[in-house]
């Protein structure tokens, strides 16, 4: 009798991990494929806005399809406000842009990673979209920290 108890339980086991393995699969796979859009009047509007903060002594941005990623430049002692200055230049480009997923950082490394795939897409219109937006998605994982 409890012979046939284990067996059912390892049974069940085995069908439930077995069940759970394709889900795994599908939360990592790659979303599907949509037109990459790079949107210059975004970038501008979202640099000007971010500058307009008195801490911000330089401003970069990048934004494809419906997300934005906007570095700040802090020097000196307003480096000590770095978190209010972050939360400050989110919240008015929440304001200013509602529908788009928003990135701030006040990291120098990806400031500067920021500022060169700027550069780059705007010295090269035709720019492999594709790869800057794989580049962004690594730059807003790295942003999490």
């Amino acid at each position: 009798m409890k012979r046939t108890w284990v067996i059912w339980i390892t049974l069940l086991i085995l069908i439930s991990i077995g069940c759970a393995a394709p889900q795994k699969q599908s939360e990592s796979s790659p979303k599907p494929e949509q037109p990459t859009l790079i949107n210059q009047d975004k970038v501008d509007t979202a640099k000007t806005v971010a500058q307009k903060n008195r801490r911000v002594d330089e401003a970069t941005a990048v934004s494809i399809n419906d997300e934005l990623s906007v570095g700040l430049k802090v020097t000196n002692f307003d480096r000590f406000f770095l978190k209010s200055t972050r939360k400050e230049v989110f919240d008015n480009l929440k304001k200013r842009f509602p529908k788009d997923e928003i990135h701030v950082t006040t990291d120098s490394k990806l400031f500067k990673d920021l500022k060169k795939l700027e550069s780059d897409a705007r010295k090269n219109p035709a720019i492999n979209k594709d790869k800057a937006y794989q580049q962004l998605q690594k730059i807003n994982e790295d942003m999490k920290g």
